[in-house]
């Protein structure tokens, strides 16, 4: 009986992992609270989600913290700037919804595919920067670049991300449940993608580092 529930077994192993991204989750909407820093605080998610939770280098709530200090700034920034362009997206939509015309049309194929391109870079540049250490215009370079570089894989992540939405309408606290498990899942697409933008390891003890794992 000690032996099914000893540290090293496959039960504690997942019971702890579950645990721990169920903690990601509540700190997650812990770092959100000033409302200005969900940026930050979804940068922190990801980091802490790959680093403490998947390759169980150091504690969940400590690397948390660390990339929500390091990236603060940042993550208001963005916090700020991309809703904003969403609500200017929204207005010209539902403006242009109201015409009767070719042209209009156009502009709602326009206003897709901007929305499209919008999800598609909020969805890499959270993770591209917990992991680079660029500039921010570097980074949304960068995630622009991803968006259609892997295609497939920005679907799929946005399919992702729906799921979950769909999922908070459920009368039930899933906001406790669902940030941390969208972010967990869609790490494994991510991290395959940020890898190929990673330099080769140079050593063996480089190589065992935890983002190269």
């Amino acid at each position: 009986m000690n032996s099914m529930f000893g540290p090293e077994t496959k039960f504690f192993k997942v019971t702890n992992q579950i645990g721990n991204i169920l903690l990601v989750s509540v700190l997650w909407l812990i770092g959100c609270i000033p409302v200005i820093t969900i940026g930050t605080s979804t940068i922190a998610m990801y980091y802490a989600m790959v680093k403490a939770v998947r390759c169980e280098e150091g504690y969940v709530t400590k690397e948390f913290f660390r990339s929500y200090r390091q990236n603060l700034k940042t993550g208001i920034v963005l916090t700020v700037i991309f809703p904003g362009l969403a609500a200017v997206l929204w207005l010209d939509h539902s403006y242009t919804v109201k015409q009767v015309s070719i042209v209009a049309g156009a502009l709602e194929m326009v206003y897709l595919l901007l929305a499209f391109v919008i999800a598609g870079i909020v969805l890499y540049l959270f993770p591209v920067l917990s992991r680079f250490t660029m500039d921010v215009f570097s980074c949304f370079k960068l995630a622009l670049f991803m968006v259609f570089k892997h295609l497939p894989t920005t679907i799929l992540l946005l399919l992702l991300v729906a799921v979950v939405v769909l999922a908070l309408l459920i009368p039930i606290p899933m906001i406790f449940v669902m940030p941390g498990v969208c972010c967990y899942f869609g790490s494994f697409l991510m991290e395959r993608i940020l890898r190929k933008y990673m330099a080769k390891p140079q050593s063996k003890e480089e190589e065992e580092k935890w983002y190269y794992r």
